[in-house]
């Protein structure tokens, strides 16, 4: 016979496990965010966030698999802008010694220079992909992957990008 505190012991175990659950998905969706740190600041955009803002579509070659896609995501000049950077005629001087380095969720991490994100120096747009093909991104590329057309070698198109960082090179300080 089942008993009152056999019953509350179930109804406990149920909620634990639909609370673990509820969390497990909840983390899954903040590590679909992406982070972005510059100047002693990070400026955190959720995964929804992210599917919110504007979207540019290319269709390029895939040096990894030989295939043209369509990809679709926002420009990480938009997003490096949100967070506070400067572009147009205010990239000048000490910011022409920024770098942006995209980390990787498997640690395959890259470097770009801010001014190969600003119009003004580079005619391409380097995206924050979320979509290829109309699709989201498998488990191999998700959550977003840099898309850099114009690239001869695919070797900065990293996937699982999770973060960015941008960090002086040189003697930013001492000017």
């Amino acid at each position: 016979m089942e008993t009152h505190s056999s019953r509350l012991g179930l109804r406990l175990r149920v909620a634990f496990i639909g609370i673990s659950i509820l969390g497990a998905a909840l983390l899954r969706a903040e590590e679909s965010g992406l982070s972005i740190a510059y100047g002693g600041k990070t400026t955190v955009f959720a995964g929804a966030e992210l599917s919110m803002l504007p979207h540019q579509e290319v269709t390029t070659f895939d040096g990894h698999d030989k295939k043209n896609h369509v990809y679709s995501g926002v420009p990480v000049k938009d997003l490096l802008a949100r967070a506070g950077l400067p572009f147009g005629e205010k990239l000048r001087g000490k910011y022409m010694q920024l770098a942006v380095l995209a980390h990787c969720r498997d640690h395959y991490d890259v470097v770009f220079a801010l001014a190969e994100f600003d119009d003004a120096f580079n005619a391409r747009t380097i995206l924050l992909v979320d979509k290829q093909d109309g699709q989201s991104l498998g488990d191999g590329l998700a959550p977003f992957r840099l898309v850099v057309p114009g690239d001869k070698r695919p070797a900065r198109w990293a996937h699982m990008v999770t973060s960015l960082e941008v960090v002086p090179v040189g003697n930013v300080a001492g000017r």
